[in-house]
């Protein structure tokens, strides 16, 4: 495995097929793998709580007036997959599935809180923090705050670990909100499941630069937080470059940013949006896919919502797959995808900025004497731009000029 090369993609179970399973996107891991991609990673599915106890439900989950009790990161049993995905048996067919397309398959934990019905706060007692009176601290999500000065909520949650790379074969664990558990957690786990697994892909949400240098952390989880409209997408880019540039995910959506601010493509047109799956392909960092971007959907999603809390129609509107939109993205993306993998200075190349004009992104990447230069026009004028070498991706350039909405990838040796 070569962690430079890595391609993800996110299934949101309950966005991904009408029946919410991993069974269902099992069936669907053939597509997947014929964008490209080589890592599949699956938001949270650990058994939900499914209280109705509103004085513990997020407030993202009240404003998504689902009315769904369930959320994907509010834990009831760490060693469970909730019977809503499938359960346990599910997901071991579908890692299998996806191994012998050679996929890997990233499995989300989330070890900064949990439910406070949690099964493991009866088994630890002292495993989440208490107030003086002795009642659970809760977080600003209203779920209990998980106690790293436990010593045996540490041991629980690096057998969880353990469990699931043993059981199931799991490849890489996305650590949500992963730079606010200690440090010294993460290293004293991630040394015991290296002895399972050694080039287990540990992927940090966070941009704490220390948990990558470490060396416990092959990623960062950066990217778009709240792109939108009103945005100068360039400055807004160049900024989030150099925020979060420590060997960073750089995605245009996933499983927070839809929920939370919709989706991209009904912000932007579909062109524009080719314009930022090309960035986030040929820029510094590891590219993220979410769900249905592939071909363009632009369907409502939701973390909260499924097919029992599903007022909207949420979920992948897959006729745009048969559509002309979504048929040209999903050849973009193929493209992408085969020119991360087989161009070196895009693995392993560095960065630097180019001059150009108002609206318009330009940068170089450079490695052992090889050069790649990118040019991404976001205006609506098109621009003169010189030819810089072999053209390896193009869309409105003729030689000089780059039109509104395009883009083009040059390679000179």
């Amino acid at each position: 495995m070569d962690k430079k090369r890595l391609v993800l993609y996110q299934i949101n179970p309950r966005m991904f097929t009408p029946q919410g399973t991993l069974g269902a996107a099992r069936a669907l891991l053939s597509h997947i793998a014929s964008t490209g991609v080589n890592v599949v990673y699956v938001f949270s599915i650990c058994k939900e709580d499914n209280s109705k106890d509103k004085r513990f439900w997020s407030n993202r989950q009240k404003q998504s007036k689902t009315n769904n009790p369930k959320n994907p990161y509010k834990i009831i049993d760490y060693f469970e997959i909730d019977e809503e995905f499938g359960g346990n048996i599910q997901l071991k067919e579908f890692v299998s599935d996806a191994h012998k397309l050679g996929l890997y398959v990233m499995y989300d934990l989330v070890f900064l809180h949990c439910s406070p019905n949690a099964k493991l706060i009866e088994r630890i007692p002292n495993g989440v923090k208490r107030n003086e009176n002795g009642e659970l601290k809760l977080n600003h999500y209203n779920f209990a705050v998980l106690n790293y000065d436990s010593k045996e909520l540490r041991e629980y949650l690096i057998e969880n670990m353990r469990y699931f790379i043993r059981e199931y074969d799991i490849d890489g664990y996305r650590c949500d909100v992963g730079d606010a558990v200690p440090l010294d957690f993460w290293r004293e786990a991630v040394a015991e499941i290296r002895k399972l697994k050694p080039n287990i892909i540990m992927l940090n949400e966070g941009a704490n630069k220390e948990y990558v240098q470490s060396g416990v952390f092959d990623l960062n989880y950066n990217g778009f937080w709240n792109l939108t409209a009103d945005k100068d997408i360039c400055n807004y880019i160049k900024t989030t470059y150099e925020e979060r540039k420590c060997n960073g995910i750089w995605f245009v959506e996933n499983h927070d940013t839809v929920t939370d601010f919709g989706r991209v493509e009904n912000m932007f047109s579909s062109k524009i949006c080719d314009c930022l799956y090309t960035y986030i392909f040929t820029t510094f960092g590891t590219p993220l896919l979410y769900c249905g971007e592939e071909i363009a959907d632009k369907n409502v999603h939701s973390m909260f919502a499924n097919k029992e809390h599903n007022p909207k129609g949420y979920g992948i509107d897959w006729s745009n797959a048969l559509l002309k939109h979504g048929k040209r993205r999903m050849a973009l993306i193929k493209k992408l995808t085969k020119l991360r993998k087989t161009e070196d200075v895009l693995a392993y190349g560095n960065l630097q900025w180019l001059e150009t004009e108002k609206d318009m992104l330009g940068f170089e990447r450079e490695y052992h004497n090889n050069k790649i230069y990118v040019y991404i026009n976001f205006d609506k004028k098109a621009k003169g731009i010189e030819k810089k070498g072999k053209i390896l991706l193009s869309c409105g350039y003729n030689g000089k000029r780059l039109n509104g909405a395009g883009f083009v990838v040059f390679k000179n040796n």
